[in-house]
């Protein structure tokens, strides 16, 4: 029987399957015109025909009703659901915030990817999605706390919207360089490389005043146009956070 590995975003779905201690390739379906809540039971009713799925375990920032609803229809389809929560002391992580129901899912299970990915050595990890997101970990589990900053496509909105390039309706970021001779290109470039420059300011900031070395793990849906122009030395994969839910996946399958 497989497991279904889902990541719901705001935009789009990303899933791969997780049977025998091996998990398929991620793909990305984007919901299209349907809301987020309505593009997820949509695609996980696609899947479900399409495969026979014994156990869903899910990540998603879609809030408390769109998790009642999920458990409403996978009692339905008769599929064992688990919505992964960021909870202190478990899977041997010490969360830095106070509370943790207000620490996002999502880094919470970036975090957990890094554990799978490079084991007990201290991580400094870079989600960089729509927000983009910087944790830094110890060696021991203790996480140090973070950063969240705008992600590439925002930063491109905000200067589109607030100047007078509003006419543009996007720019482009491939081929950064600092000496551009248009406008449009100007500020493609600007955006990546202001963006590239935080991550290495921040980087640079959180190894000084960590005790240990910290390897630098670079995922998300930006990882492919940043990695070539982030100078700091660090390990791009994409899909890191469907490691971090095999890594869930493997902990409950522990248990039984």
């Amino acid at each position: 029987m497989t497991t279904l590995l889902i990541d719901a975003g705001n935009s789009r779905l990303k899933w791969a399957s997780f049977s025998k201690g091996q998990r398929s390739p991620q793909q990305a379906w984007p919901y299209g015109e349907h809301l987020p809540q309505t593009g997820v039971l949509l695609h996980l009713q696609t899947l479900l025909a399409q495969q026979s799925v014994e156990r869903i375990i899910l990540v998603h920032v879609l809030g408390a009703a769109f998790t009642e609803a999920l458990e409403a229809f996978c009692a339905q389809q008769a599929v064992g659901l688990s919505v992964v929560q960021a909870q202190a002391g478990v899977y041997g992580l010490e969360l830095a915030y106070p509370n943790p129901a207000q620490f996002g899912v999502d880094r919470f299970v970036g975090l957990l990817a890094a554990r799978k990915l490079l084991g007990s050595q201290a991580a400094i990890l870079i989600d960089c999605g729509t927000a983009v997101t910087v944790d830094a970990l110890q060696a021991d589990g203790k996480h140090l706390g973070g950063v969240i900053l705008p992600g590439l496509q925002l930063l491109s909105d905000a200067l589109i919207h607030r100047t007078q390039a509003a006419h543009m309706s996007a720019t482009p970021f491939e081929q950064a360089k600092v000496f551009n001779n248009n406008t449009l290109q100007s500020m493609g470039s600007g955006c990546l490389l202001s963006l590239v420059g935080a991550l290495e300011g921040i980087g640079t900031r959180m190894q000084e005043q960590m005790t240990e070395p910290a390897q630098i793990l670079l995922c998300g849906g930006d990882t492919e146009l940043l990695t070539n122009h982030l100078r700091l030395r660090h390990l791009a994969y994409p899909e890191a956070l469907m490691e971090g839910l095999v890594y869930v996946a493997e902990q409950e399958a522990c248990k039984l």
